[in-house]
């Protein structure tokens, strides 16, 4: 049995926009005392959500800012990570530093903020840490290999947190979303193209594809959001929380052949050959 966090204090690790803005301005309006984190503050897009400043790459940034939280609201129940990084390429044109990167962020950053976070909520009896992943946490997808081994990683680590913390009252919940609707260019900040991907690289393809499928998606960020807010004050949560397509992938995967696989992946790349 859970503990329902009804008026959670929360931190949304990565909240400067995209899914980490929308979260942070739903939970506040479902009465939560929310904190955002971005790497500079005065960079804020809007001052309707408290900002901290967090470098995820940096373990000492990470433990101050959850100690600022810690202050500003007497606690912290929750911490949502909606940091991420997303480099798309074939293994050959990822460098060893962009590949590093993605895990130092996605992974890495991922262990900062539970080792800053545990002791505290052990300390106060419950807590809650909300890991992102996506399909690529279920699905190894081609071109995309620093990306979806990362969410991989991520699984197996934030499963292993769950059953460490799990005696101390401590939830760990893996969100999984796909691909959500949100107005931003095919690529940037958000999804940025392998330094040795050419003009001519098959990666642009599936780069093309990949917008056409967010911009076609149904799922958004305020779905997400109230999804992540239910688990917040559920009594009974799960570990993982599969999202739209990913609940029916996630099952394929589970007990399809390989030979189905590859015809699936087979046809997500001709789509992105037509792109």
């Amino acid at each position: 049995m859970s503990t329902s966090l009804q008026n959670a204090r929360v931190l949304v690790c990565g909240a400067s926009g995209g899914l980490g803005q929308v979260l942070a301005r739903t939970l506040m309006a479902k009465g939560m005392d929310v904190r955002g984190t971005m790497r500079d503050p005065s960079k804020a897009r809007s001052n309707d959500v408290q900002m901290l400043a967090m470098d995820v790459l940096d373990e000492r940034s990470v433990q101050m800012c959850l100690e600022e939280a810690r202050q500003a609201m007497g606690g912290v129940d929750v911490v949502v990570n909606c940091i991420n990084e997303m480099v798309l390429g074939s293994v050959e044109e990822t460098s060893m530093d962009e590949l590093g990167r993605v895990y130092a962020i996605n992974v890495q950053g991922l262990a900062a903020i539970a080792r800053a976070a545990v002791p505290a909520m052990r300390a106060q009896g419950q807590g809650l840490i909300i890991s992102m992943s996506s399909l690529g946490g279920l699905l190894a997808v081609p071109y995309l290999s620093a990306y979806t081994s990362s969410k991989f990683a991520l699984e197996a680590f934030s499963e292993a947190l769950y059953h460490e913390v799990k005696p101390d009252n401590i939830d760990v919940a893996i969100m999984q979303p796909v691909a959500m609707h949100m107005d931003r260019p095919d690529v940037g900040d958000h999804l940025k193209i392998a330094s040795g991907a050419g003009p001519t690289s098959f990666t642009r393809s599936v780069a093309r594809l990949m917008a056409k499928d967010t911009r076609a998606s149904k799922l958004t960020p305020e779905d997400v959001s109230l999804a992540i807010h239910k688990v917040i004050i559920s009594k009974n949560r799960k570990l993982r929380y599969p999202m739209d397509r990913a609940k029916v992938i996630g099952k394929v995967k589970r007990i399809a052949p390989q030979g189905l696989i590859n015809k699936l992946i087979g046809g997500m790349l001709q789509d992105a050959a037509k792109a």
